[in-house]
């Protein structure tokens, strides 16, 4: 009797775990895809301003020129299009230059080994 509420609780830890891999290599699996199908060398969103709910302004590139949409929830709508230099893209250089999370990670647990 005791030993098969044991194998039950085993199993079910197994089950468990299997379940745990398949979510993180599933969704690991899912941002590949989703970051492929993002990339683009000839459109890019610059940046993108919440005017109200579902309602926004956007700046975008396409190709090298540069353009300004409205964007709301049934609707994208020209603005103007707009020249590079009237244009801060420093911003957008900064951003660019944000280390990824993991590396930001190994920093710190590093710096955590050092001080122990």
């Amino acid at each position: 009797m005791g030993w098969q509420n044991v194998l039950e609780l085993g199993g079910i830890l197994i089950v468990f775990i299997l379940v745990l891999a398949a979510t993180y290599y599933a969704s690991k699996w899912i941002g590949k895809t989703g970051a492929i199908q993002m990339q683009s060398s000839n459109i890019k969103v610059i940046e993108t301003f919440r005017i109200a709910q579902n309602k926004y302004i956007q700046i975008i590139q396409l190709g090298s020129k540069y353009y300004s949409i409205a964007v709301t929830k049934d609707n994208i709508t020209f603005l103007a299009p707009l020249d590079e230099e009237q244009l801060d893209l420093t911003a957008k250089e900064k951003e660019a230059a944000i280390l990824p999370f993991r590396d930001v990670l190994n920093r710190m647990h590093k710096k955590q080994k050092k001080e122990k």
